[in-house]
């Protein structure tokens, strides 16, 4: 019976070497590849909480008087500021600008499901279930606008938010005051937590852009 030459041992040597060796380079190219394909959101505007918080509790009204509660913000993602009907400037603008988001994220792809936008009003006194509902679809009418029974229940939800707001009353019968507040935009995620903050100014594209970005990593 014929022995195995040599050459044939070392060569069989050498194909498990070759193949054990491409192995790893291909093993590190594959690491590095996949890492550098994760975008790194420490560089958006947004900011991007590492994990996302859980919305605590809150009840609310939207524009058709139905409630409206934290399991209502599950099942897709969605924009949310804090405003008020009678705002003369921040508040027409900001919805007219998430409109234009709207449109960017469409042109972008007609295959992905749109946020949705809501405006929850910290003025509950002068905004009504009518107000919103004619206020609203002003803007959009997919747009969701939300206000409460009372005071407290807004500044319960402010509160966990961190949103800062003041009513410039006169006196306790003042019905022409103004609103003092913030115009940062917060992102919810499908699964109902705060997922990133994006604070003003804000531009329509870097949104859309931005937010396509959170989305495809989240997901």
């Amino acid at each position: 019976m014929n022995k195995p030459s040599i050459f044939s041992r070392h060569s069989g040597s050498l194909l498990i070497v070759s193949v054990t060796i491409l192995a790893a380079i291909l093993g590190q190219w594959l690491y590095h590849a996949t890492q550098d394909e994760v975008p790194d959101l420490s560089k958006l505007n947004a900011t991007v909480f590492s994990t996302p918080r859980t919305v605590s509790p809150f009840s609310l009204l939207d524009q058709h008087g139905k409630p409206f509660t934290e399991a209502s913000l599950q099942g897709q993602w969605s924009f949310v500021f804090f405003g008020y009907t009678n705002c003369p400037d921040v508040c027409p603008s900001t919805l007219t600008m998430l409109n234009l988001m709207l449109k960017a994220i469409s042109n972008q792809s007609a295959e992905v499901p749109l946020p949705r936008v809501m405006m929850v009003s910290v003025d509950p006194e002068r905004d009504t279930v009518e107000q919103l509902g004619k206020y609203i679809p002003y803007f959009n009418k997919n747009f969701i606008g939300l206000t409460a029974a009372r005071q407290s229940d807004i500044d319960a939800l402010t509160k966990q938010f961190g949103i800062a707001y003041f009513l410039n009353k006169k006196s306790a019968d003042d019905k022409e005051y103004s609103v003092e507040h913030s115009g940062a935009l917060l992102l919810i995620n499908p699964q109902g937590n705060l997922h990133a903050l994006f604070s003003a100014p804000h531009d329509p594209l870097t949104l859309a852009n931005e937010f396509a970005t959170i989305r495809g990593v989240h997901e």
